[in-house]
């Protein structure tokens, strides 16, 4: 192989190695907004672990008050 044939191999690599990340982003874009418009914004949001907030304490009821004196 001479190398200008070598080079020109690297080149036709090159470029077909770009039309394929190309392709793949459309795909995936295209896949992405299928996700959106079909499933409910739930599904899309990140995932981890989710705690409630802890409550405020609530006041005593007046029946629950010991005020005899």
């Amino acid at each position: 192989m001479m190398y200008f044939q070598l080079l020109q191999v690297i080149a036709a690599s090159c470029l077909m190695t770009l039309a394929l990340v190309l392709l793949l982003r459309a795909v995936e874009q295209r896949a992405l907004r299928w996700f959106r418009r079909h499933l409910s914004p739930r599904y899309l949001k990140p995932c981890g672990v989710r705690r409630r907030a802890p409550q405020a304490p609530q006041a005593p009821a007046a029946s629950d008050t010991d005020e005899s004196v």
